[in-house]
């Protein structure tokens, strides 16, 4: 995504256009890019981590060979492929297209064993922290708990809420450990979503509950995230404003599910799967020749690259979804984890 820094409008490291004059773009995609997004991932971790204990009366050794095994159907298959598929893709760029690259990877023709191992890990960036194609950092982190999984399942079980709070207390202070795939993030929220079902509370009882008062909170946190991002303490502020937008989504979600205003769209829900880990390189690639075509130099061009581009990538995404699934049914079966 396009990105900025004080001084720079800068897109994957490459400094692009001088930044100083573009509060009104900066304001505006802090405010959707780093703070209401910020949720999505958190949820997305809570949600499997309810998802993963479902049903699960007891955690022996065979229940969780199983949940091993359906796994790596539906995350490890697909994390490999993605991100050969972008190895691909680098190497189409680095050898036909080498302006439009940032240089900071290392050329795939020199790889060595090693570069192809953390191509999987942590990319071959100096200081990275995530696989070549960037956004499966999740399924990575997210395939990290589910191994350890049966310490999660002990902990849920026995010491309940008090094991959450303390990981919630590690994750709003920002105590833990930098290791690539080993997110004290996607510990927390998969551990708390896997309270609920492991412990047989309904979470949207609960959240319904205080649904007013969430929504009219994260509204006042959601401002003050925005106004106080210079300040070294502002990261306690966006971190509790993540887990007060995550119980005001449970709780609109629920009550448009409950009131029968929200419906599900299966082709865009069977897709969304596609979209995740298909998105990331052609956004990047779109982003690139789009400002260095259009060379916007106002707050309104920037602001609509940042809107247009992101949509021209999920629609194409869906045209080629639409095409494998007619054409190639099994095969993109397999490279979505069979959604």
């Amino acid at each position: 995504m396009i990105h900025s820094v004080p001084d720079k409008v800068v897109i994957d490291g490459a400094d692009i256009i001088d930044g100083h004059n573009f509060e009104i773009y900066n304001t505006f995609r802090y405010l959707i890019s780093e703070v209401v997004a910020r949720i999505a991932v958190p949820a997305f971790f809570f949600i499997s981590g309810f998802l993963f204990f479902y049903k699960t009366e007891s955690f022996d050794c065979n229940t969780y060979s199983q949940k091993l095994k359906k796994r790596s159907r539906t995350l490890l298959i697909p994390y490999l492929f993605w991100n050969l598929v972008v190895v691909l893709l680098y190497y189409l760029t680095q050898t036909f297209l080498s302006g439009l690259t940032s240089g900071e990877n290392l050329l795939i023709k020199e790889y060595t064993w090693i570069n192809w191992l953390k191509v999987f890990w942590d990319g071959n960036k100096i200081g990275g922290d995530m696989p070549i194609n960037y956004p499966l950092w999740f399924v990575r982190d997210l395939m990290v708990v589910i191994v350890i999984s049966p310490i999660v399942y002990f902990c849920v079980k026995h010491l309940k809420i008090i094991f959450v709070i303390t990981l919630g207390l590690l994750w709003i202070l920002g105590i833990w450990f930098t290791l690539p795939g080993f997110s004290i993030t996607a510990l927390f929220f998969f551990s708390y979503g896997a309270y609920y079902t492991i412990n047989k509370k309904n979470f949207i009882r609960i959240h319904n509950s205080f649904s007013l008062y969430s929504f009219v909170l994260y509204i006042i946190i959601a401002i003050c995230d925005l106004l106080t991002r210079q300040y070294d303490w502002h990261k306690y502020v966006h971190s509790i404003g993540i887990l007060v937008g995550l119980s005001a989504i449970v709780s609109f979600v629920a009550y448009g599910i409950a009131k029968q205003k929200l419906h599900p769209n299966h082709f865009l829900s069977n897709s969304s799967f596609f979209i995740y880990v298909y998105h990331g390189m052609p956004l990047a690639f779109l982003i690139k020749f789009s400002v260095k075509v259009l060379q916007p130099q106002t707050d309104a061009g920037l602001i609509m690259l940042y809107l247009v581009c992101p949509l021209i990538t999920i629609l194409v995404g869906l045209c080629i979804y639409s095409v494998l699934i007619k054409y190639l049914p099994k095969f993109t079966a397999i490279i979505t984890g069979g959604r």
